[in-house]
């Protein structure tokens, strides 16, 4: 087993991997930066939609610099939206402008770990964190063993992530804090390229929504999401495709003549963030902190603002001797409101969509409409949307 050692190891070079990365190593930290995958990017498990810089502004106003994150480069971009549609069941609809592009991951994520490296980080593809030392981590890289020695090791490896659960921080075990996402890209699909659509009903979603993300004239991400406690018993993440795909009134005219050419499966924390992402010699960023969108499940941006500041807060702890509940301290300023109001969303829409019945109900107390939408997108909580809260807790949770 050879030995080497760096400053920071990075586990994980997903957006927020690759962002902490570069940040560290931009401050002359040595930096590994290491990937389980034969190529960074590949495979990819996410819709690829990205909120435009304008919506970012309106979503996390309290984040700084956002001009610097949100700017993907062109060639990364397939498509260009402009608004989301709601279907709800019933035949409800909504209708909101949101702008935003969707990018090809493959080349996205590829370009975030490229500009790690041209900061200074070392990459290993193919490598996997077997268990943290005390002094590091112990890798296996190309079928051998190794341990690498850090004086700070990155949890960036994802839902339920196996370095931040033995770096002693308090990840959520309940099934309720988790979806798993089920996406076929789909060529020859019959859409608007500038809309996202998003289907909601308990017998297509139980939990969470489907969705058809545009990437192009006829090429769409067609997905659904569940959460293990919703669906029926006997069925599967598959079979609420199967029927979103071939059932569904409206989505199934617009995929009937839809052929896969890609399947992409992947498990979401919805849980809000974890109650502490830092330890004496270690931190959690990414998904691996809880830090995605809960009511909608969208984990680049947060990754995205919260690498740079772990990057940043990295660097304060060993170059000027700052303790890393910084970091904590940081983005919980600078995001934290935006999550914590996407939780309690999560929880009425909850409510809300445990049952069609309910749902239905709902609308006809006028409790969902497009401002409404609005609000849950945009994860504001006012005076109005805290009454829309007690209702619900008051009458559908009888």
């Amino acid at each position: 087993m050879e030995e080497r050692d760096y400053d920071v190891i990075v586990v994980g070079a997903g957006p927020a991997g690759s962002l902490t990365a570069r940040e560290a190593a931009s401050r002359d930290l040595r930096v590994l930066l290491i990937d389980r995958s034969l190529e960074i990017g590949i495979p990819d498990k996410c819709g690829e939609f990205i909120p435009s810089l304008e919506e970012m502004r309106r979503l996390a106003p309290r984040a700084e610099d956002l001009e610097a994150l949100f700017d993907p480069p062109g060639w990364c971009i397939l498509n260009r939206t402009s608004r989301v549609r709601f279907s709800f069941p019933g035949g409800f609809e909504v209708s909101i402008p949101f702008k935003g592009v969707v990018v090809e991951r493959k080349l996205y994520d590829k370009y975030l770990a490229v500009e790690a490296a041209r900061a200074g980080a070392e990459l290993m593809p193919n490598a996997k964190a077997i268990a943290l030392t005390g002094r590091g981590i112990l890798l296996k890289h190309s079928g051998n063993l190794s341990e690498v020695s850090a004086r700070v090791v990155v949890a960036a490896d994802g839902a339920y992530s196996l370095m931040a659960r033995r770096g002693g921080l308090p990840v959520p075990r309940d099934p309720y804090d988790y979806a798993v996402g089920y996406q076929h890209e789909m060529v020859d699909v019959d859409q608007d390229s500038s809309t996202i659509e998003m289907y909601f009903g308990e017998h297509y979603a139980p939990g969470t929504y489907a969705w058809i993300i545009p990437k192009g004239r006829d090429i769409a991400n067609v997905g659904v999401g569940a959460r293990t406690p919703y669906m029926k018993p006997g069925l599967g993440i598959r079979d609420y495709f199967d029927r979103f795909v071939k059932q569904h009134p409206e989505a199934s005219e617009r995929l009937r003549k839809a052929k896969s050419t890609a399947v992409k499966v992947g498990f979401i924390p919805v849980s809000g963030p974890l109650k502490r992402t830092y330890g004496a010699d270690i931190l959690a960023v990414g998904d691996a902190a809880g830090q995605t969108i809960p009511s909608v499940g969208g984990g680049i941006p947060p990754a995205l603002i919260c690498g740079r500041i772990a990057g940043w807060a990295i660097a304060q702890h060993l170059l000027e001797g700052q303790t890393l509940r910084l970091y904590e301290e940081e983005w919980r300023r600078q995001l934290g409101e935006t999550l914590e109001n996407s939780l309690r969303i999560r929880r009425m829409t909850d409510l809300l969509l445990s049952s069609d019945r309910r749902f239905n109900l709902a609308v006809k107390m006028g409790l969902v409409n497009e401002e409404t939408v609005m609000k849950v997108v945009l994860c504001h909580i006012d005076a109005k949307m805290k009454l829309i809260e007690g209702t619900l807790l008051r009458v559908l949770k009888r």
